[in-house]
């Protein structure tokens, strides 16, 4: 893999992001079951990082994305 920004092919895979004590996990939410049985989960990130300039190549999840992802924020999201 190539960085896009600088060109080196110096890329470190799978870096999990950090979690912290007081937010708890990090990454993309998800809703699982309904109703009064409805729990918000957590799909781990990770990311590939060029170690020459520092750049975030590609973010990701390594769990199965058909989930009922929570969106927050801009107009027309779920």
């Amino acid at each position: 893999m190539k960085c896009p920004y600088c060109g080196s092919e110096r890329i470190e895979t799978e870096i999990a992001w950090g979690k912290s004590v007081d937010t708890g996990n990090v990454g993309l939410q998800y809703r699982s079951g309904k109703g009064i049985l409805s729990l918000t989960g957590i799909a781990e990130a990770y990311s590939d990082l060029c170690m020459d300039c520092g750049s975030i190549i590609r973010t990701y999840i390594k769990e199965d994305t058909d989930k009922s992802w929570i969106h927050t924020g801009a107009p027309g999201t779920k």
